[in-house]
């Protein structure tokens, strides 16, 4: 309620009007003769001056209503866009540049980005002689062979960096467990599984880094690439029997990056393949611990083309030739993995990489292979158990682009495994042949694969879909399609 003077009414200005002149003649009688007057007249002057000010005074309330009303909706107005656009005034921004999502402050020092990465396979697999009674052995079918994702950016400052990924485990879930009173699933299939998870710190204006926490192991090119930006289907099975292949491990690093022509990483691990363990040494655990490391050296081209085995969209010639080496100790047993290795890509679509991988174990422990649901190890035959062994393998790798869009590669390994079961062939090879077709590069990508193994494999690598067949030929048919956002 609003306290002040009433409005005057026609009403009451016409009546007080008629008081004034009534109460004035009782008190001042005229002593002349007063002269006459039209009073009608005179009302009639005094109503449409009373008119007159109500109009005014209705348009004036009108005016302070629509001022009233406006200046309500202008609030309403802002208000709502504030809440449908909360980063206008608080200094957030997000959008999507260079292929990426993202949501940041506008100064920069926090940035967020997600990512999906999925790959989706048809696998023929057939191995002769697989069967008990000689007769050939074919497996077909489709297979989610990476449903990962994940995010990346920055903390408190652009020198503060972190990284986070799962990926759901391929386990199958047909696997069930029965008791005395009911049967129950207890199979990780499409379970999510902590693959990387990491935080890097830059000290500011130096080529010095630290690096924590689940991380590739820094040690073989093929290897370190991540599985979004192969070349081929999967990546080589040399990454997968003598490096961490798709596996990771717990370390910190301390990386020297002066943006030159070198650049190098090392640090102290959990030992080889030891992802998402916990403190303890072995038997617990695989290895008790770890020391690895690579040195990159470029002769010409841009960093940034080395983040993918291939040529699709390099910008100039590139050249790089790395070491690397990991140490990892279980219990007396010592196993060191050497490795060298050298790619070249250039703007014309051609891509080539060659790898030598050794790895000596002063007394061996069991031959270590990876699974759907990590690393696992065989012990190995008598003769070998506890003796030294020195094993390798040899890899080259090409490609070609033609027309942006189409990729033929082929890729051969030749490798020499020991502490495989009595009776292994320890001497085998890999041919690999494909086509990539890139509907929007690495994004958007469909490849179709042929793997041939003419003695087979002595054990069985799930990553690259091939199964044990001892001795004996195996084929792999792959196609695949493969979306990253």
């Amino acid at each position: 309620m609003k306290y002040g003077r009433r409005p005057l009414t026609a009403a009451a200005i016409l009546s007080a009007a008629i008081a004034g002149t009534c109460t004035g003649a009782q008190a001042a009688p005229p002593t002349t003769q007063p002269q006459q007057t039209d009073v009608s007249q005179e009302l009639q002057m005094l109503r449409a001056r009373i008119d007159q000010l109500e109009k005014q005074q209705q348009e004036q309330q009108v005016k302070q209503q629509e001022a009233q009303q406006q200046a309500t909706t202008s609030s309403v107005m802002t208000d709502a866009q504030h809440h449908s656009n909360l980063f206008d005034e608080t200094g957030y921004i997000a959008g999507y540049k260079d292929g990426r999502f993202f949501l940041g402050s506008e100064d920069g020092n926090f940035m967020l980005r997600p990512w999906l990465h999925f790959q989706f396979r048809y696998i023929v697999n057939d191995r002769k002689n697989a069967k008990p009674d000689g007769d050939d052995n074919v497996d077909n079918g489709f297979e989610v062979r990476r449903a990962r994702f994940g995010l990346d950016g920055n903390m408190f400052s652009p020198d503060f960096t972190y990284f986070f990924n799962w990926a759901t485990a391929r386990a199958s879930s047909n696997i069930v467990t029965s008791t005395s009173t009911t049967t129950v699933s207890n199979s990780l299939g499409g379970v999510p599984i902590l693959e990387e998870a990491w935080v890097k710190y830059n000290f500011h204006n130096t080529p010095w880094y630290i690096k924590a926490g689940q991380i590739k192991d820094p040690l073989l090119h093929d290897q370190v690439v991540s599985s979004r930006y192969q070349q081929s289907a999967e990546r080589s099975l040399t990454a997968d029997t003598f490096a961490n292949g798709d596996a990771f491990t717990e370390a910190v690093t301390v990386i020297y990056d002066p943006k030159n022509w070198l650049r190098t990483e090392a640090g102290v691990n959990h030992g080889m393949r030891s992802a998402n363990t916990s403190f303890q040494d072995t038997p617990t655990n695989a290895y008790d611990f770890g020391v690895a490391g690579r040195a990159e050296f470029k002769l010409f081209g841009r960093w940034q083309d080395y983040a993918e085995m291939g040529a699709f969209d390099v910008k100039e010639p590139l050249a790089v030739g790395g070491v690397g080496v990991d140490s990892s100790q279980h219990g007396h047993s010592t196993q060191t993995v050497f490795v060298a290795d050298s790619s070249y890509s250039s703007p014309t679509g051609l891509s080539l990489y060659g790898a030598f991988v050794d790895r000596y174990t002063n007394e061996n422990f069991g031959f270590q292979t990876q699974s759907a649901t990590g690393a696992s190890i065989t012990a190995p035959p008598a003769n070998v158990l506890n003796t030294p062994t020195n094993e390798y393998s040899i890899l080259a790798q090409a490609g070609f682009i033609i027309d942006k869009h189409f990729e033929p590669y082929g890729r051969y390994e030749y490798i020499h495994v020991a502490g495989t079961p009595a009776g292994s062939v320890n001497y085998f090879s890999d041919i690999t042949a494909g086509v990539n077709y890139y509907f929007v590069g690495h994004r958007a990508k469909l490849t179709a694969q042929i793997q041939y193994l003419p003695k087979g494999i002595p054990y069985a690598d799930t990553p690259s879909d091939l199964l044990l067949n001892n001795g004996h030929g195996e084929i792999v048919g792959t196609i695949q399609f493969q979306m990253l956002i």
